[in-house]
């Protein structure tokens, strides 16, 4: 994750935030990626085959292979003004209903294991609004993902409602308990990482860029403050 360090001025936080789903593919090497196949068997019949498919295929996650490092620099400002948030298994739930798991049939797609949080957050004017996002942030994204339902099969919906009401929630503590002025703000950007799963969210122009070997994929589209066009 990046996040922009321009003179620009910038407002403070809004509510608006966009989601993405980005799933993690195969990849080797020492990293948080991991590797995996799938395999089914034949037959006479699609239907018998795909149903062979579905119950032969082997979870891609790898829970025990996640690293992390982080570095923050502070450009031309007399004051850092930018935080970050790194919480290891901020929540705990089970691969089926965290979405996306490619074997739902499989013995570990019942397991509890651990999703980590990443949060970058790019303060403007001060550094009080990053410092509450540091800190508040991922316990407010868990509290409403602990809400949510649990159908396995609405997965995408629920970590779009759980990140869109947390990020506004957030918002909404920052006014009545960072103690900023209006002047100071911060964006945001969330990674949310389980075994097989990136879910992204963000709030300005911070983003998210997947590196995968030589190649850079960007996750996330940038907000930007758009002038009012007059007829």
């Amino acid at each position: 994750m990046e996040s922009s360090d321009s003179d620009d001025t910038h407002a403070p936080p809004s509510s608006t935030s966009s989601s993405t789903i980005s799933t993690l593919f195969s990849s080797s090497g020492e990293s948080s990626n991991s590797s995996g196949d799938s395999s089914g068997g034949s037959g006479d019949i699609a239907a018998v085959a795909a149903a062979e498919l579905a119950t032969n295929r082997r979870c891609v996650g790898r829970q025990d292979r996640v690293s992390w490092g982080s570095t923050t620099v502070i450009g031309r400002r007399s004051a850092m003004e930018d935080a970050v948030a790194i919480v290891p298994s901020f929540v705990l739930d089970t691969c089926c209903c965290v979405g996306g798991c490619t074997a739902p049939g499989s013995r570990s797609s019942g397991d509890v294991s651990g999703i980590h949080f990443f949060g970058v957050y790019d303060g403007h004017g001060g550094a009080e609004v990053a410092d509450f996002c540091a800190q508040r942030m991922h316990e407010v994204v868990a509290e409403e993902w602990s809400r949510e339902g649990h159908d396995s099969h609405e997965w995408q919906k629920r970590w779009q409602d759980t990140l869109c009401s947390g990020f506004r929630r957030a918002d909404d503590q920052v006014i009545t308990e960072a103690g900023a002025s209006e002047m100071v703000g911060s964006t945001a950007i969330v990674a949310v990482v389980s075994g097989c799963q990136i879910i992204l969210s963000n709030c300005g122009d911070s983003r998210a860029v997947l590196c995968k070997r030589t190649q850079t994929i960007p996750l996330t589209v940038d907000h930007k403050v758009s002038p009012i066009l007059k007829h």
